[in-house]
């Protein structure tokens, strides 16, 4: 019998990908959208609804589908937006879940972030399931809110059959908001500075297998960590380099000049309404270093990370398809 999925957030990279790897497997999927996007995945039915109306979610919503996968997300960091985006990840989620329980979804899929664990630690933190989360705590928005989302769903996990998976630095081909910006800079040699961080990158594709793994093993109220090859940003940087065949040159600025850069622009934002390109909660994520493991994901799911270099040739691929790489 076919297994019917709904899916928010599907006109996102996530999302998007998570679409076609349920197609793939044989499932019906209604792909849940604000617009219906250009390109569509063949195969899916997309459907109008907001989050934050209940009656769009109750009518977009199939009776008695088998998983809910909750990817959507306002992923924005500057604090202009906080009220909007404590709105969707927060009040949005609440109403997503009184229509999932009232139109008797079998299970949810809810995809949180690895920031959940919290990114004010002050050097570097090793991360894996049975660490403490201090996301609730922490004065970047989308770190909060995204915490209060998962906390929600965390009440609700035994009503729900909910299962939480917390993906970290998601990288991948046909990228359009994410990491490709820092693609760019790097092909244009172009980056201001090395962000001291470091972090857990992981495919795309990985994580939507991880996604519907963990509907499929997962134990409800459980958390699972999907990530990747831990690297700093000199790593990560030299390492696309290599692979894109590019000259970068690695700039170092001091943190407390990048900090009064970032502070001001978004002060200055604050003047012209444009969103700036950096803010001190940008900053902060991207400042973040920690290690973490997939152990519990690979043992009790089957998780698996592929080669960090054939994620980079498929960027790679995808990038001169796309004509921003030229080689």
């Amino acid at each position: 019998m076919t297994q019917t999925a709904f899916v928010t957030g599907t006109t996102g990279f996530l999302g998007r990908h998570l679409c076609q790897h349920l197609v793939q497997a044989g499932w019906q999927v209604t792909a849940m959208c604000r617009s219906i996007p250009e390109n569509t995945v063949e195969g899916v039915n997309y459907v109008e609804a907001d989050l934050l109306n209940q009656d769009s979610l109750l009518k977009a919503i199939p009776a008695n589908v088998d998983g809910l996968f909750h990817v959507a997300a306002d992923t924005n960091t500057w604090r202009k937006n906080n009220p909007r985006q404590t709105q969707t990840n927060v009040q949005g989620t609440q109403a997503l879940i009184a229509a999932a329980l009232q139109k008797k979804v079998k299970k949810w899929l809810h995809v949180s972030s690895i920031t959940t664990f919290g990114v004010d630690h002050h050097g570097m933190t090793h991360l894996n399931e049975s660490v403490p989360q201090e996301g609730l705590s922490s004065w970047v928005n989308y770190v909060k809110s995204k915490s209060q989302a998962e906390q929600l769903v965390r009440d609700h996990a035994a009503e729900l059959n909910a299962v939480v998976v917390n993906p970290t630095h998601i990288i991948g081909p046909d990228d359009q908001h994410n990491w490709i910006r820092l693609f760019k800079m790097l092909i244009k040699d172009e980056l201001p500075t090395v962000p001291v961080g470091a972090g857990s990158f992981v495919d795309v594709r990985d994580v939507a297998r991880g996604c519907l793994l963990a509907y499929e093993k997962g134990v409800v109220g459980e958390n699972y960590i999907l990530g990747g090859h831990n690297l700093n940003f000199v790593q990560f940087i030299e390492q696309v380099s290599d692979a894109f065949e590019l000259q970068v040159t690695l700039r170092n600025k001091p943190m407390w000049l990048i900090k009064l850069v970032a502070k001001i622009k978004s002060s200055v934002a604050y003047l012209t309404g444009k969103e700036p390109d950096i803010t001190p909660e940008s900053l902060q994520l991207i400042s973040h270093q920690y290690k973490t493991t997939s152990l519990k994901a690979q043992d009790q799911l089957g998780y698996q990370i592929r080669p960090f270099e054939d994620t980079l040739e498929d960027i790679k691929q995808n990038l001169i398809e796309r004509g921003i790489l030229n080689v």
